[in-house]
């Protein structure tokens, strides 16, 4: 019947898991928990099992989450090596949003036999793994079984006022997930019957029976729909005898013995039949033992003592806290009844194992929840620092292995084009000495870390430049003799400007400074218009439009090498963050002794918290461009130090989301030569 039944399912032979057919394995499993032969349910899962032979990563974690409660009070060992089958199975599908919930129940679940083992430090470790990655979901139903697992440990530390807290947050959170199915609605039921146990306990009498009638009332409300399986019909009335046994604890502290003894009665009806919670039904006899001691009935105690010794002499390994009770119970029997020597006998063997238990049990009472989590959230830090630094390092030599790429590209560039033009001699020369500043810088890069970002920074122009105009030869596109000429002066004027550069940064000893001025009378429309020409290439790649307007004349004295690495840098950071086929506009005004410059884009604007940010050093106010350029935060500090060292000022005007203007006021002579045309560089 089961190789028939197996074969009638050909259409989930192509899935990975089978849910459905899995679905109703589980069910004909728990069903068989009725039977006498308690290791038939585990033979029968076995048996399916091994004849299914395409059971996908999701099959296997439900059979070992089903092996795991099965062992989970009768051998905690067991138990927890199908929770660490279950971390198996889903230890390479933790990041796949379809296993994510298996494996935090798996940690979860892992966590909860560490602690029933007393392991506590073991157990935080993993209840906090699981609490990083739930986290990260944001799903409410991992959120209600982490509240869960925290209210389980408060109980067993007798912490019952933070218990009932965790408790409370744990049904709260599940009854938000939508519909509820068997698995929610157990949950659920029990976390509202944990609640009024933790108030019962606290000695909060009123609270734990309000949430005693709440979870009866929930399982009336829902019982309804799961009528159809008999294991759940069954759970459902094991779950009803479980409250009433709690209720008449309640109800026995609270005076009322009246309600009691039906309430324990019924319970043990219930819960004492095959395939029920039949350790429930011991501690709950042993209650009403207790209670015809208190009232001297004492053959009836007598006669359910017996009984209870009878089970527990048929249990292979029973609880030892029943047996604890039971033999404190015996006591007080032999005591009521003028026994004094056996009952001297029972409390001496009580005694025994109540040490016994208090001592395994001391580690879980000091135990503090929030210590433990702070604990391990320290150690995961330490562990994150250390993979930091570790990632840091690697980061760091492979940006020298690209910065020493891009030095040797360049250098091949250049002994290529010295085989046909003479005039690219000076590529090689300024790249040769470009190679071994930077060698030299290498190996003081210890001292020279902040230096080393302004170099990257400032370079990126030049150097980028002359990769492009050496590309655009390279490529074989015919080009007249003055075109030829005019790209080769760009080149040589890029190189030569990358050489000031390095000279200025290296000659400077303070981070951030800049090297003093060597001022030359300088044509700046002429200048200005230089630098459109480099960057236009730049312009190019992304389809940008710049436009010139009109550009008066205008001479003035002023250092021509640093002025240039100001216009560059405002003319590649208007590339930089405007998108695709938008428009730059470069225009100029004078005055009588002022040049100003304005340079316009249709980029992504600066929002205003960056506006007191962008002229820091090393501010974090950089941001990547509108194609991912990289952003130092150092290019706009420098621009404004040169405008100033220059007597003349930078500032910008910027709508966030739509334009940004940057304005350069410098020094100029005074003249009356005309104003140059505008033009329009279509790029």
């Amino acid at each position: 019947m089961l190789s028939a039944f197996i074969a009638c399912n050909p259409g989930q032979q192509g899935e990975v898991d089978h849910p459905k057919f899995f679905d109703t394995v589980i069910r004909h499993t728990d069903s068989l928990g009725a039977d006498p032969d308690r290791e038939k349910s585990m033979r029968y899962l076995d048996s399916v099992y091994s004849h299914f032979q395409h059971a996908g990563p999701g099959d296997l974690y439900r059979k070992y989450l089903w092996k795991r409660g099965y062992y989970y009070d009768k051998d905690y060992s067991k138990s927890l090596i199908y929770c660490d089958s279950m971390l198996y199975v889903m230890k390479d599908l933790a990041d796949n949003k379809k296993y994510t919930k298996s494996y935090v129940n798996a940690l979860l679940n892992k966590g909860d036999v560490l602690v029933a083992q007393k392991r506590l430090t073991e157990a935080f470790e993993y209840y906090y793994k699981a609490k990083q990655i739930g986290e990260t979901t944001h799903d409410t139903a991992f959120l209600a079984d982490y509240y869960n697992q925290l209210g389980m440990i408060c109980y067993r530390q007798e912490k019952y006022a933070e218990a009932a807290r965790y408790f409370k947050s744990a049904t709260q959170l599940r009854l938000v997930c939508g519909l509820q199915d068997f698995g929610a609605f157990s949950f659920i039921q029990e976390n509202l019957d944990n609640t009024a146990l933790s108030y019962d306990r606290a000695g909060n009498y009123d609270s734990a029976d309000v949430y005693f009638r709440k979870a009866l009332n929930y399982i009336k409300a829902n019982e309804a729909r799961f009528q159809d399986a008999a294991n759940y019909k069954r759970y459902i009335i094991a779950a009803k005898g479980i409250i009433y046994g709690n209720q008449s604890f309640m109800y026995l502290k609270k005076g009322d013995t009246a309600s009691v003894e039906p309430l324990l009665l019924e319970s043990i009806r219930i819960n004492n039949q095959p395939g029920f919670a039949n350790d429930d039904a011991y501690y709950t006899q042993l209650r009403l033992a207790n209670l015809y001691i208190n009232t001297n009935r004492m053959s009836e105690a007598f006669r359910i003592l017996t009984s209870i010794k009878s089970a527990l002499d048929t249990i292979a390994l029973p609880d030892r806290e029943l047996r604890l009770r039971w033999l404190k119970a015996e006591q007080t029997w032999f005591e009521k009844t003028h026994q004094p020597d056996k009952a001297y006998a029972f409390l001496k063997e009580y005694t025994y194992i109540k040490d016994s238990l208090d001592n395994r049990n001391r580690t879980m009472h000091e135990a503090d929840i929030s210590r433990e989590f702070d604990n391990v959230a320290r150690q995961q830090e330490i562990i994150s620092l250390k993979n930091d630094d570790r990632l840091k390092t690697i980061l760091l030599v492979i940006a020298s292995l690209f910065l020493a790429s891009v030095i040797t590209i360049a250098f091949l560039i250049w002994r290529t084009w010295l085989r046909s033009k003479q005039n690219l001699q000076l590529v090689g020369i300024q790249n040769d000495r470009l190679t071994n500043a930077l060698r030299n810088l290498e190996s003081r890069d210890q001292e020279n870390a902040a230096l080393l970002k302004v170099i990257i920074h400032d370079l990126k122009n030049p150097v980028g430049n002359i990769g492009a105009i050496a590309g655009l030869l390279l490529d074989g596109e015919q080009f007249d003799p003055v075109q030829r000429k005019a790209m080769y002066q760009m080149i040589a004027n890029a190189g030569n400007q990358a050489f000031e550069i390095i000279n200025q940064l290296l000659e400077n000893k303070n981070k951030g400074q800049l090297a003093g001025l060597k001022s030359e009378l300088t044509d700046l429309p002429l200048l200005l218009m230089e630098c459109i020409d480099l960057l236009q290439f730049k312009a190019q790649q992304k389809r940008q439009r710049i436009k010139v307007g009109r550009i008066p004349a205008g001479l003035a004295y002023l250092d021509r090498d640093k002025i240039w690495q100001l216009f560059t840098n405002l003319i590649d950071n208007a590339i930089k963050f405007s998108g695709e086929k938008s428009v730059i506009s470069i225009s100029a005004t004078r005055t009588d002794n002022t040049f100003t410059i304005m340079i316009k884009d249709k980029g992504i604007g600066i929002p205003p918290e960056l506006k007191e940010k962008i002229f820091e050093m090393h501010t974090s106010a950089g941001r990547p461009g509108t194609a991912g350029e990289q952003s130092f935060g150092l290019g706009l500090s420098i621009s404004r130090k040169i405008a100033e060292m220059h007597n003349g000022q930078l500032w910008f005007e910027s709508i966030p989301g739509k334009e940004t203007t940057f304005y350069v006021a410098l020094p100029c002579e005074p003249s009356k030569q005309p104003a140059v045309k505008g033009a329009r560089l279509n790029v």
